[in-house]
């Protein structure tokens, strides 16, 4: 094929897909419209952030929706799948406020953004400036989304948009909180919480960077105090029960040190962990500061064990994680074992601190938990068998102490010596040393980020605890005992991925809800305070207000007019109508159509998204749906699909792997790269998007339009009978049914990459060779068999290729839309099992003779095969009848016989039919 016939064929096909999107657009195919007559399918994905053009690694999420979407259409389900825009929270503002200050960085990605849709730049310059008000951020990227969406053919019904900032939304929002509020299930008080300084907010996910591929947690340390005369040095740990193996303190000498006063007593912690404790509801006076190095070689003295602790030098300590202080546990802990280690082999570091080197050669590792599979010092152990060589190795470091924390927590028993520990489970013993060191005064609470995060400001994320924050109150053991009987009646494929949501219901607990900056919803207790409902807080039952909102819109129903009682009678049919109609001024008439509106299409039958969403949106979609709808309109079911990476790495403009949807005609096709996102992995699994894998597809998709062009041209000649056929056509057209069947139950079961196998790749392979493989059968027959599976297989293959589809649908002078046309029913033959292996094993033993003859290099003058001799073929049948259809498999007999004890009787039979079949065999070859 040459580059410019190859650059014809694109063309071509972007042609194709522009014509039939316009069509599409012009004759409103997608519109969710109500038929009683028709049973409905309500899908939904979520709706996209409105702050920048999407690319491909979230068009694989779309992609999928779109063609279980597609697929539920053509079962002949009435189908409604609506979008809207997120803008609320703080990105938005982000964005705005970094233009407004001139942030050229900023200005020039978003020129960028801008340019892959207006050509003129004054024009993108002007837009770009106008950003600097954030209501334009969203409108414009809005706007040339949905433009994406067309361009990928998702068959969207794009009448019922909102944004998340439109009055009527925030209305709808109120009336969500209200019903949250009237059930006790929003409570006021102390929580540790995600918290930027800048913006004097708790944040969610959607307010951190890269927060919706790599999670923050909030981690719970134990804070120990180690004595240093008055004072107390604090040493953060998640390990308190290792207190019993301290053999020293590790400080960094170059870090400063604040020497505060809090609670009543003094502590030393690094400068970064006293302002981190300042927003830990905690009243902080500073006394002094002081670089490490002044404390080098004193002792502390830790809670329970009475011996002196020196305080060694160590670079390693982060004065940004924790409180700056670190204990050492060379024992159990293989980054003290190895920097003690390296002190040791090394004293040069202690040059400026005399006496010190001497004190540390004296330093012994103290064992304080012991486990079967190790010996004393499980981190001497197990450093030196990876072969450690020093503080710089750390994927091995790292590898060592997980590998130590997990047996040791699962199966580690406290020591004797270990006080009223002795024989604890370190499993159990980790909770009660914390609490007895709690009652002694010993020990106290802080906060740390589960990994260094920051707000979309630029300000780095810290742990806040804020004595007058609302919180969801995930918690509650009713709501979660209602949303986890909710979850359990859902459908959740790939079916893996149910335990997330189980462990997610878990340790789910309180949410904070409010804040103080960003775009969104006034929270109903604190009006005209500031406060502001959260973004993922007002995005997990908006799909109810799809159902509604095109009547809202085309009546012009005011903000004003949605009362809360008007959504409770839409949504959960409380109330009298003609009040609810007096009070708000709508209709009885039209009121009664949105609530049959809902009624029709709720609930939510299918919601796609990605993986990442299962800790937050999804779980919180399912709590809140069971705590304000009734039963019968609780979301039924996710399917989930996992991320896209290229070049290793998730799609982002700094790693410089981005391909916007907008650029998919310069990269390929739109149909190719639909199919390549379907068939390249399974939803389970990262997609990892490659040039040359493209390419590879759209070989075999250029092969597909060609073979089928081809067909719908062959002559129609209905009087030619296939039931006459030979038995090569007979078998092509049974190993074609049953892909084409097999294709159609695998998309059923949501498994997009199995249905493309056979839909696609089985079926382009089965045509290609009985074309190559019909020698000897007439035309009119190899034309018939052809002209019969084409019409089913481009049917089938629609929701994954719907352009290509509906211009082969129309040239084979179908007047309907395809993506409109039910799927084909296929009902198997009798023998289209045996004829469709036949078919397999007639193809695989073509292309092993092909495979021969292109190693020998020469033209071969014959073939032989060597087939079983006629006694084993006999004896296959016979053997298949004694142990019965459903146990048979050829490659495992001999294993069934051995294994399943009601086999071994059946040995005798199967002896004595081998001796008979083979004693006639031995006559015959003798005669």
């Amino acid at each position: 094929m040459s580059e410019k016939s190859f650059k014809e064929f694109y063309q071509e096909i972007r042609l194709i897909e522009q014509k039939w999107q316009k069509k599409w657009d012009k004759d409103d195919v997608f519109k969710g419209v109500v038929d009683l007559a028709k049973p409905k399918f309500f899908f939904t994905s979520p709706y996209p952030y409105a702050t920048g053009p999407l690319h491909v690694g979230h068009a694989r999420t779309y992609t999928t929706a779109d063609l279980y979407c597609r697929f539920k259409r053509q079962q002949g389900l009435n189908t409604l799948w609506p979008m809207g825009f997120h803008i609320t929270g703080t990105p938005v503002l982000a964005i705005s406020a970094k233009i407004a200050s001139n942030d050229e960085e900023i200005i020039k990605l978003f020129m960028g953004y801008v340019g892959l849709y207006i050509d003129d730049q004054e024009e993108v310059k002007k837009i770009v400036a106008s950003f600097s008000e954030p209501a334009n951020v969203a409108s414009f990227f809005a706007e040339y989304i949905i433009q994406d969406f067309k361009l990928m053919g998702y068959s969207l019904d794009i009448h019922r948009q909102f944004t998340t900032g439109d009055p009527d939304y925030n209305k709808f929002i109120e009336w969500q909180f209200k019903q949250l509020i009237d059930k006790g299930l929003i409570i006021k008080g102390e929580y540790p919480i995600l918290w930027c300084t800048s913006c004097q907010n708790a944040v969610g996910e959607d307010d951190i960077k890269d927060a919706d591929v790599d999670k923050v947690e909030v981690n719970e340390f134990v804070g120990q105090k180690f004595a240093l005369g008055e004072e107390f040095l604090v040493a953060a740990t998640l390990r308190p029960e290792t207190i019993y193996g301290a053999t020293n303190i590790w400080l960094n000498p170059e870090t400063t040190y604040n020497r505060i006063k809090i609670d009543g007593e003094i502590w030393i912690v690094s400068e970064q962990a006293a302002e981190k404790l300042r927003h830990q509801n905690h009243t902080i006076e500073l006394i002094n500061s002081f670089k490490g190095t002044e404390l080098m070689g004193e002792e502390a003295y830790a809670p329970r064990i009475d011996r002196p602790l020196p305080i060694l030098p160590a670079t390693f300590v982060d004065a940004d994680h924790a409180t700056g202080v670190v204990y050492s546990v060379p024992a159990h802990a293989p980054y003290d074992y190895i920097a003690l280690r390296d002190l040791q082999e090394d004293p040069s570091p202690l040059d400026d601190y005399p006496g010190l080197a001497e004190i540390v050669q004296e330093i012994k590792p103290i064992a304080l938990i012991s486990i079967e599979s190790f010996g004393e010092f499980p981190a001497v152990e197990v450093c030196d068998r990876l072969g450690v060589k020093n503080q710089n190795d750390k994927e091995k470091l790292e590898k060592a102490t997980q590998e130590i924390y997990a047996v040791e927590f699962y199966n580690g028993i406290m020591m004797d010596w270990t006080d009223e520990f002795a024989g604890l489970k370190v499993e159990e013993a980790k909770q009660v040393v914390a609490e007895a060191l709690k009652e002694e005064g010993r020990v106290t609470t802080t906060y740390e980020t589960s990994r260094k995060a920051f707000c979309r400001c630029g300000t780095k994320i810290i742990v806040g605890v804020l004595s007058d924050q609302y919180f969801l109150h995930f918690g509650n053991h009713e709501w979660k005992e209602t949303a986890t009987k909710a979850l359990d009646q859902m459908i959740v494929e790939p079916a893996k991925f149910r335990t997330m949501f189980e462990r997610t219901f878990e340790w789910l607990d309180r949410r904070p809800c409010v804040r103080k900056r960003g775009l969104g919803t006034e929270f109903p207790l604190t009006k005209g305070e500031g406060w502001i409902i959260e973004s993922l807080s007002d995005s997990v039952i908006y799909m109810a207000l799809y159902t509604i909102i095109g009547h809202i819109r085309d009546n012009k129903i005011t903000d004003e007019q949605l009362s809360p009682e008007v959504f409770d009678y839409l949504f959960l049919s409380k109330g009298d109508v003609s009040t609810v109609s007096e009070m708000s001024g709508i209709s009885v008439e039209l009121l009664d159509t949105m609530a049959n509106e809902f009624d029709y299409w709720y609930p939510n039958d299918l919601r796609h998204t990605a993986v990442a969403h299962i800790s937050n949106h999804l779980s919180f979609a399912i709590f809140h749906h069971a705590a304000i709808f009734d039963e019968k309109h609780w979301m039924k079911g996710f399917t989930l699909n996992e991320m896209l990476n290229r070049k290793g790495n998730k799609m982002s403009k700094s790693k410089g792997n981005v391909i916007p949807i907008a650029e998919v005609p310069k990269y390929s096709t739109v149909d190719i790269t639909r199919l390549y996102q379907v068939s390249s992995s399974s939803a389970d699994t990262v997609m990892e998007w490659t040039d040359e894998g493209l390419k590879k597809l759209a070989t075999r998709v250029r092969k597909f339009w060609n073979i089928t062009n081809s067909i719908i041209d062959y002559p129609n000649d209905n009087s030619y009978n296939l039931e006459n056929a030979s038995f090569i056509t007979k078998a092509f057209v049974s190993a074609a049914e049953k892909h084409l069947k097999t294709a159609i139950d695998k998309i059923s079961d949501f498994e997009g990459r199995e249905y493309t196998f056979h839909a696609f790749y089985e079926m382009l392979s089965l045509v290609e060779f009985y074309q190559r493989s019909s020698i000897g059968i007439t035309k009119e027959e190899q034309y018939t068999a052809l002209k019969k599976i084409i019409d089913p297989w481009i049917v089938t293959l629609s929701p994954v290729i719907p352009h290509i589809c509906e211009e082969l649908n129309q040239k084979m002078g179908d007047t309907n839309y395809c993506s409109l046309r039910n799927l084909p029913s296929i009902d198997l033959q009798a023998n289209s099992e045996i004829l469709s292996r036949q078919t397999v094993f007639i193809s695989h033993l073509i292309d092993d003779i092909q495979a021969i003859m292109d190693l020998k290099r020469a033209p071969a003058k014959k073939v032989i095969l060597y087939v079983a001799p006629e006694w084993k073929q006999k004896l296959f049948p016979v053997i298949k009848e004694i142990i019965g259809e459903e146990a048979f498999n050829l490659g495992k007999i001999m294993g069934q016989i051995k294994s399943v004890p009601e086999f071994a009787p059946k040995m005798g039979l199967i002896a004595k039919e081998m001796k008979s079949i083979k004693g006639e065999a031995k006559i015959f070859r003798q005669n």
